[in-house]
């Protein structure tokens, strides 16, 4: 297998503000912590190598009469390009790739809808909103709708906002419109294993986010300061999408909401289960198109997406 550079990873995962939920930040940080610090993993746990998928998306339709949607997954957690860390639970999608697909559909002129099939937590912030303010463009375009498929949360949750609709079943969920952020400080490990860093600088913001540096109430303040402004950033961008009051995005505390719930706070459109979304959303594709095809072909091709779908 490949050497890791982990240290790269957790500057990622720790020195920045996060659109996901603390479970999943929690989780990374469990992965990479050990890694970071040298210590003996068990190999069993380090097999499985996840990328940012370069699947194609799935046709649903005749693309030769110009009558098919197309579904494009947006599974595990968000990061701004294509990449891959070793894991054994968690898939990986870059905003890269999510709108190179959608670009893809909307050139397509047989393509009459694009749907996200989303499962996430969420991710980074970085590249997040470029690519939801993507979507919020493109959907003028042509139709462009998320269904939950599980869950959608905070990064995830950003992604759907601006799409031109959000399906969600009973159980699934989205939300979370918050964020995160995690400072790793190695001194008291350095200090036990009887190390010693000497770091040299010039300007006071040059060693902010060190790990083998204490962080100090300034850093503090400024890490405070870029928090707040990334947490403005989403709240203002779900409730223009959503047409939401700042208020009414705010009030959620980036709580997560399932089924109606999520629907009576107009976090989301409609209740339906993933495969009857999709075959709603094919039928009404069909409707519109000029080249008629018969329901029964469409309800077969939009099986398919029972293979995306988690048992």
């Amino acid at each position: 297998m490949p050497q890791i550079n982990y240290t790269h990873i957790a500057q990622i995962a720790f020195n920045q503000p996060l659109l996901l939920t603390a479970g999943l930040a929690n989780t990374i940080e469990a992965f990479l912590t050990p890694r970071v610090l040298g210590r003996t993993v068990d190999p069993e746990s380090s097999q499985a190598q996840i990328s940012a998928k370069e699947s194609a998306p799935i046709p649903l339709g005749d693309p030769e009469k110009g009558d098919r949607i197309v579904v494009v997954p947006v599974h595990g957690i968000l990061v701004p390009r294509r990449g891959s860390i070793t894991d054994t639970c968690e898939e990986v999608m870059s905003y890269e790739l999510l709108r190179s697909q959608i670009q893809k559909a909307l050139n397509d002129d047989s393509v009459l809808e694009i749907v996200l099939d989303i499962n996430s937590g969420g991710g980074t912030a970085q590249a997040a909103f470029e690519c939801a303010d993507f979507i919020y463009q493109a959907r003028s375009i042509k139709p462009i709708r998320a269904i939950i498929n599980f869950n959608a949360y905070s990064g995830a949750y950003l992604i759907a906002s601006a799409c031109t609709e959000i399906i969600i079943s009973d159980t699934a969920g989205v939300g979370s419109v918050g964020v995160y952020q995690k400072r790793l400080d190695l001194t008291k490990a350095y200090e036990d294993a009887g190390y010693k860093v000497h770091t040299f600088h010039r300007g006071a913001t040059k060693v902010y986010f060190h790990p083998d540096v204490e962080m100090s109430e300034e850093e503090r303040t400024h890490t405070e300061t870029s928090i707040e402004k990334t947490y403005q950033k989403f709240v203002g961008a779900v409730a223009k999408y959503r047409q939401l009051s700042i208020e009414e995005v705010t009030a959620t505390e980036a709580d997560t909401y399932e089924g109606q719930a999520a629907i009576d706070l107009k976090l989301a459109d409609r209740l339906a289960t993933p495969q009857d979304a999709i075959n709603q959303i094919a039928k009404g594709a069909v409707q519109r198109s000029s080249a008629p095809i018969i329901s029964r072909k469409i309800s077969v091709q939009a099986a398919a997406l029972l293979l995306t779908t988690p048992n």
